[in-house]
């Protein structure tokens, strides 16, 4: 692997980290020297992760002539921008090594590579699948009783049209529902869930309010746009934060 661009993972690392730089004095370092520096960052990294990012071709420190690592600032420097992506973006090791081959190649300004992957997209905000199920076809789709499905709907996650039926994004509550119940999570549990969502669904009609009740002829699809664009960073922000709050509490 070609070395990292030295201006580029400066940037990167400068943006990604607040931690001080080591200035490069050319002398290149053992990898237990490194992760003495890095640990004080990233407590939790250990020799095992470094040597397993360099097994995985992100990594590609020189080497001595009695075959021991030599890790130079820019190693150094590179280990910290994987690192900082993995912990603050939770980039997959895939993602991160594409950004670190642009790097290589010169083809990608290193302040604007730490950017989140959503964990979702607009696109998967179209209208629900037309599907239209009775309460005991939505029990058996979903594989549960149909009291459940009843819960659900008195706890206002399924929301039945005026015959009592359902769409697919019924269905998909219902299975996702029972998935959780197997973990212990009821329906009285998920009623915080409907809660969160409600507020958030607020916010963007109300971001999206002004643009629907433009007069323009293309007012109203883009206010839908809108809203699929704000749902998807609303989703991808609510599951990065329970992601973040979980760990916390379990400790990772």
């Amino acid at each position: 692997m070609a070395a990292v661009h030295e201006s580029a993972m400066t940037q990167v690392t400068a943006s990604a980290s607040a931690a001080p730089q080591v200035r490069s004095t050319g002398k290149k370092k053992t990898i237990g020297a490194v992760l003495k520096e890095v640990k004080v960052e990233f407590p939790d990294v250990t020799l095992s992760k470094i040597r397993f990012l360099e097994s995985e071709g992100l990594l590609c420190p020189s080497r001595s002539s009695s075959g021991y690592r030599r890790y130079s600032q820019s190693d150094i420097d590179r280990l910290r921008y994987i690192l900082t992506v993995q912990r603050d973006n939770y980039l997959p090791l895939k993602v991160i090594k594409e950004q670190l081959d642009e790097i290589d190649a010169g083809n990608a300004a290193g302040d604007g590579l730490a950017s989140v992957t959503p964990l979702v997209t607009a696109d998967q905000f179209r209208e629900a699948a037309v599907v239209s199920l009775s309460r005991a076809e939505l029990a058996e789709r979903a594989g549960c009783a149909v009291d459940f499905v009843s819960e659900l709907v008195r706890v206002g996650l399924l929301t039945p049209d005026t015959m009592d039926m359902f769409d697919g994004d019924d269905l998909l509550v219902a299975e996702t529902a029972v998935k959780l119940s197997e973990f212990g999570l009821d329906a009285r549990h998920l009623k915080t869930v409907r809660t969160a969502a409600t507020r958030e669904a607020d916010l963007v009609a109300l971001a999206a309010s002004p643009m629907r009740k433009s007069r323009a002829a293309s007012g109203q699809q883009k206010a839908v746009e809108m809203g699929r664009e704000m749902t998807a960073l609303l989703v991808t922000l609510h599951g990065t934060l329970v992601k973040r709050q979980v760990n916390n509490e379990l400790g990772k």
